[in-house]
């Protein structure tokens, strides 16, 4: 309710930040116990409330008033979501719980090691002066990639083609058009009378956008230009990445690491910089013949296709003549394929998947007033027969302007274990940016696809975990059912099932 208008935002960072201070004051009173475990992971819960439902808020609603409170919230919980992780009375309540065998349940003990890793990766155990100023650069480390991605978001580059027939027309829908007036000759060019209309395309370069024109236009420096501003655009993002890089330097270097990519690296299964760039060199070696073949390849095949032996394979054709090479060996018409995929059917064979697999269901359910931030937007239940609502879904599947340019699945709320038989539901949104001129009837392509398939493996994932911890949910989301989007089966059968 309280995030029904923009400023409600606001009320939502004060009531977190309240909240987790009174359980900061209760943790300072607990004895070392699992309830030292149980209390911080309930100020996780608090916190990622406000985190996550501000940053789907920023990147998804159309109400700048809503996405520019949502930007705020975000910020100032992120601000006292650094004083929580450099709070003295928190770590060492976790390392007494550790040393003194308190924690008896293998998840609290996990619980509790992780949680004391985040602290020490925070700096806690530096000097004051060095904590400070660990604080300060952990905050304009967050800044800067905030002002990146909105610079990403709300200034990409455009191209503008004319005519709009050097625009495959099976894919105009996807860009705004355009027009201009063109004198019909020279000597006319001084009488406006004589002017003509001439249509065209403009190509927004966000991702979504470039890799579509990439793959089907046909005129090479149509993609030319395509690859070049989008590679090119933002360009205010150059000296973002100089003082972001400049950031972490100066962090890794403060909390004891030769570089970032040392101290980004130290807590993971490979351990140090020098094992990373081994097992690159040592892949890169491995395939390096290969794909040198695959390049000879693909180069030759636009040699002959543009009848020209002297012809260079430019970074701007690899997707467009990969697609042709397929298309040629398979005798693949993709709008053939694409046929097979209308994105209101691709939905229901998620259903069917999901219920074959799980036997749970997805069913739509109504909003309350207020609770959706666009038209387009539908809530769905994910429902088991035997044990009742497993989590809900938020889909947000169509582009607009405003939105953020690529796929994406957003936790709003995470799943935790509350009682015995209480059992916090999950509650995610799936947010994607198929083109919404054909509505329901938009037929998604093979790469629009798996991307669903993708994303919907982790909503999937989302859903259907159960966790003790809502610390745990946060983490085990990103590790699963990546399978989804390549399995050749599972195409198989979502391809049978819309064909029947």
């Amino acid at each position: 309710d309280v995030l029904r208008t923009a400023k409600g935002f606001r009320r939502f960072v004060d009531e977190a930040i309240q909240r987790s201070d009174e359980l900061v004051a209760h943790i300072a009173q607990l004895p070392p116990s699992a309830e030292i475990v149980r209390t911080m992971d309930e100020i996780s819960n608090t916190v990622c409330s406000v985190i996550d439902s501000a940053e789907l808020c920023r990147n998804t609603h159309p109400d700048r008033e809503f996405a520019e409170e949502a930007d705020k919230a975000s910020m100032r919980i992120y601000e006292h979501l650094q004083y929580l992780n450099t709070n003295t009375t928190l770590y060492n309540a976790i390392l007494k719980a550790e040393s003194e065998g308190a924690l008896l349940s293998e998840e609290s003990q996990k619980a509790a090691n992780n949680l004391r890793v985040d602290f020490e990766k925070g700096g806690i155990h530096l000097p004051k002066d060095k904590l400070e100023r660990v604080n300060q650069l952990n905050l304009a480390i967050a800044h800067l990639g905030r002002k990146f991605n909105e610079n990403v978001m709300n200034k990409p580059g455009f191209v503008d083609i004319y005519p709009a027939s050097r625009i495959p027309r099976n894919i105009q829908h996807n860009f705004k058009p355009i027009s201009r007036f063109k004198p019909r000759g020279v000597e006319e060019q001084s009488n406006a009378m004589n002017a003509t209309r001439q249509k065209g395309i403009r190509i927004v370069t966000d991702s979504g956008s470039v890799s579509s024109a990439l793959r089907w236009a046909s005129d090479e420096e149509v993609r030319r230009q395509v690859y070049v501003v989008g590679n090119s655009e933002p360009r205010e993002n150059i000296g973002v990445l100089d003082e972001l890089i400049d950031a972490r330097d100066e962090f890794a270097k403060t909390m004891g690491c030769r570089s970032y990519a040392e101290f980004a690296i130290r807590p993971n299964m490979a351990a140090s910089v020098d094992v990373v760039m081994s097992f690159l060199n040592d892949l890169s070696d491995t395939v390096r013949h290969k794909a040198d073949e695959e390049f000879n390849t693909i180069k030759d095949f636009k040699r002959r296709v543009c009848n020209d032996k002297s012809a260079d394979l430019e970074p701007w054709d690899e997707d467009y003549f990969i697609g042709m090479m397929k298309s040629s060996a398979h005798t693949v018409d993709p709008s053939v394929v694409a046929s097979y995929f209308p994105l209101s059917q691709c939905i229901k064979g998620l259903n069917v998947l999901v219920e074959s697999l799980f036997g749970a269901t997805f069913h739509q359910v109504p909003m309350g007033d207020g609770e959706s931030w666009h038209p387009n937007v539908i809530k769905l239940s994910l429902h088991h027969p035997d044990e009742g609502d497993l989590g809900f879904m938020y889909l947000d599947l169509y582009s607009r302007k405003g939105k953020y340019p690529g796929c994406a699945h957003f936790a709003i709320r995470g799943g935790r274990r509350l009682s015995g038989t209480n059992y916090q539901l999950p509650i995610i949104a799936l947010v994607c940016n198929f083109s919404s001129s054909r509505g329901l009837t938009a037929r998604l392509n093979h790469c629009d696809v798996e991307t669903l398939f993708h994303e919907f493996g982790h909503a999937l994932h989302s859903l259907l975990s159960r966790t003790v911890f809502c610390w745990f949910f946060i983490q085990v989301i990103k590790r699963f059912l990546h399978i989804l989007s390549g399995s050749t089966l599972i195409f198989a059968g979502i391809s049978a099932f819309l064909w029947y």
